[in-house]
C-alpha cells in the first residue's frame, strides 16, 4: 500500500504540468474556440396604481380606501413567482418557441438543452436563462433573459414583459370589478326594496281612497272636539232655560233634541275613529286602524330611503376605491437588445477554473501524503 501511494505521488510529481496545464488549456479551448456565446436581454418594470402611485409606496397606500402598507406590497413578488412558473414557460415554448431555440445548433453540447431532457429539465434550463430581482427599496423589477442570439434574447424578454402585464392587470382588475359588481348587486336589492314600499303605500292609499289617513284622523278628531264643544254650549243654554221655563216649552224641546243630534254625531265619530263594522268590508277600516297601517308603511318607506342613501354612498365610495385599486405593470426599461454577448466570461472562468486545479491537486497531494505515514 505504501509503496503504491509513493508511486502515485512521484508520479504526480512528475507529470505537475501536465496535470495542471493540459485540462486547463482544453477549458479554454473550449470557451474561446466552442462555447456558444450567450446574450443578455434587460429591462425594468414597476407596478403603479390608477391614482398614479405605486403599489408599494406607504403614503399612497394609507389614501386608497384607508388600507394599510402591511396589508399589499408583494405584487412585485408576485410577479416574480409568476415569470419563474410553469405557466409562464408554457406560454413562452407555445408563442416562441423556447424549447426549440435551446436545442437548436446555435447552443453547443455543455450549454445547450439535451434533445432527451425531461420536463423537469427543461424548467431548471428556463430557471438558469432567466433571472427575476425585486428591489427591496424601490420594488423595481428587474428582468433578465439569456439566449444564444442577441434578437432572441430580447424577443423571451418582450414576451415575458407582455405575459407578466396581462397577468397582474387581470388579477388586480378582476378583483376590483368583483368588488365593484357586489356593491351594485347590493344597491340593486335596497332599491327593490325602496320601491317596493312606495308601491305599498301607493296601493293602501288606492285600496281605502285615502291620501294621508293621519291627516284625515287628525280632521275627525277636529270635528269631534268642535261638536263637543257645541254639545256643552246646547247643555248650558238648556240648563239655564230649564230654570225659567217649563219642560213642555218649545224651547226646551228644541235645544234637548240639538243635544240629542250632537251626542248622535259625536258617538258616530268616536265609532268611526275607534272602531271597525263587523258586516263591512275588509276596505272599510276604521280611522285608528288605518293610521296605524299607514304609520308602519310610513316607517318602512323611511328605513328604506335610509338604505338606499346609505346604500349610494356605499356604492360610491366602492367605485373610487376600485378606481385606486387598479393596478398596471408599467415598462421603466424596455427589453434591451445586446451588442456584445456576456456569457461566458472567458478571463473570469479560465482564471477560477485554474484556481480550482491548483486547489484539488494540493488537497490529493496533502490526502496522499497523510494517508502514507499513517
Amino acid at each position: 500500500m505504501e509503496k503504491t501511494l509513493t508511486k502515485l505521488n512521484e508520479l504526480m510529481k512528475q507529470h505537475k504540468t501536465l496535470l495542471l496545464v493540459l485540462p486547463w488549456f482544453l477549458y479554454a479551448f473550449y470557451l474561446i474556440v466552442w462555447a456558444a456565446p450567450q446574450y443578455e436581454s434587460q429591462s425594468q418594470l414597476i407596478v403603479k396604481s390608477s391614482d398614479g402611485g405605486s403599489s408599494f409606496d406607504p403614503s399612497s397606500l394609507l389614501m386608497s380606501a384607508g388600507i394599510s402598507s402591511g396589508g399589499m406590497g408583494n405584487e412585485s413578488q408576485l410577479v416574480e413567482a409568476y415569470i419563474k412558473s410553469a405557466d409562464m414557460i408554457k406560454y413562452l415554448d407555445e408563442t416562441i418557441n423556447l424549447r426549440e431555440h435551446y436545442m437548436s445548433d446555435e447552443a453547443d453540447f455543455f450549454s445547450g438543452l439535451s434533445s432527451s431532457h425531461k420536463q423537469e429539465s427543461f424548467y431548471q434550463f428556463y430557471l438558469d436563462h432567466v433571472e427575476v430581482s425585486v428591489d427591496s427599496a424601490s420594488s423595481v423589477i428587474s428582468l433578465r433573459t439569456r439566449a444564444f442570439n442577441p434578437e432572441f434574447a430580447q424577443v423571451i424578454n418582450q414576451a415575458i414583459v407582455v405575459k407578466a402585464e396581462e397577468f397582474i392587470n387581470n388579477i388586480n382588475n378582476n378583483l376590483a370589478k368583483s368588488k365593484l359588481t357586489f356593491a351594485k348587486g347590493e344597491h340593486e336589492i335596497v332599491e327593490q326594496k325602496l320601491q317596493q314600499a312606495k308601491t305599498e303605500i301607493l296601493g293602501f292609499q288606492s285600496k281605502y281612497n285615502v291620501l294621508d289617513p293621519t291627516a284625515e284622523g287628525a280632521a275627525f278628531q277636529q270635528i269631534a272636539f268642535s261638536l263637543e264643544a257645541t254639545l256643552a254650549q246646547k247643555k248650558a243654554e238648556l240648563s239655564t232655560i230649564s230654570t225659567m221655563m217649563s219642560d213642555a216649552a218649545p224651547e226646551v224641546i228644541n235645544i234637548k233634541r240639538e243635544i240629542g243630534a250632537l251626542q248622535s254625531e259625536i258617538n258616530k265619530r268616536k265609532e268611526q275613529i275607534s272602531t271597525t263594522d263587523p258586516d263591512s268590508s275588509d276596505t272599510d277600516l276604521s280611522v285608528g286602524e288605518l293610521m296605524a297601517q299607514y304609520s308602519n308603511l310610513q316607517v318602512q318607506l323611511q328605513l328604506a330611503i335610509q338604505a338606499f342613501s346609505s346604500s349610494l354612498i356605499t356604492l360610491e365610495n366602492a367605485r373610487v376605491e376600485t378606481y385606486q385599486k387598479l393596478q398596471h405593470l408599467v415598462t421603466i426599461e424596455t427589453p434591451t437588445l445586446p451588442d456584445d454577448n456576456k456569457y461566458p466570461t472567458v478571463v473570469y472562468n479560465l482564471v477560477l477554473f485554474g484556481v480550482i486545479l491548483l486547489l484539488l491537486y494540493g488537497i490529493i497531494r496533502i490526502v496522499l501524503a497523510t494517508i502514507r505515514e499513517l
